[in-house]
């Protein structure tokens, strides 16, 4: 699938095809930084009265580089597709090779990075269940109602920014785990193992594996 970088994000990088290419090189300095702990917002107004533009325009231009880096990370683009899409852009061959550089020394810091910003997925930790059956009441004497009581205990990850000092703002992630009570009868249950069996057996496909390699 070829890589694609919308108009917005093509107007915020703009910024940087004017520029020299040592000014780039800072730019993707910055960027790697904001993947690591974010950035401290002076920095914005610093960079901007060197340059001649509004903080705005640099915190834009940032953020554009770090959305075309992590883009390109989540869709596993090599070194090649990777100059060649900064290329279109309008980039100098030597802004290229900084671009370039900064996408393949920063591969473990961008795919860290996606994982905070992705979809925070709990964990299984542990399940208890108990089975009850209604066998009758005063009024209906001959029923039996089975369900089965769960109680599913889960590991849910959370991200949390905190303030790092001069240097601007960090992640800290945090376990916490989530408790959930669930009631049913023998029919949905059978019903539910089903659907996850089916689920399961969906993601050992060659098509799933393949799609979750393109978002690792």
């Amino acid at each position: 699938m070829p890589l694609t970088i919308s108009e917005d994000h093509r107007h915020q990088l703009s910024l940087l095809i004017t520029q020299e290419t040592q000014v780039v090189k800072e730019f993707c300095r910055l960027a790697t930084q904001f993947l690591k702990q974010g950035v401290n917002p002076r920095i914005f107004g610093s960079a901007a009265n060197k340059l001649g533009v509004q903080p705005l325009q640099v915190e834009d231009a940032i953020r554009a580089l770090v959305f075309l880096l992590s883009h390109c990370t989540q869709a596993a683009a090599s070194k090649m597709e990777f100059q060649d899409i900064t290329t279109s852009l309008g980039f100098t061959k030597d802004a290229v090779k900084v671009l370039t550089d900064a996408y393949t020394d920063n591969e473990t810091d961008i795919k860290e990075y996606l994982k905070t910003m992705g979809v925070q997925t709990p964990h299984y930790r542990n399940l208890e269940w108990r089975f009850d059956i209604l066998v009758g009441s005063r009024t209906l004497t001959h029923i039996a109602e089975p369900l089965v009581t769960l109680q599913l205990s889960l590991d849910e990850n959370t991200a949390r920014s905190f303030q790092a000092g001069e240097s601007g703002t960090g992640i800290e992630e945090r376990s916490e785990c989530v408790k959930l009570l669930l009631q049913t009868d023998p029919n949905n249950l059978v019903h539910m193992t089903n659907v996850l069996e089916e689920a399961l057996h969906e993601a050992r496909t060659h098509h799933s594996r393949r799609i979750h390699r393109h978002l690792k």
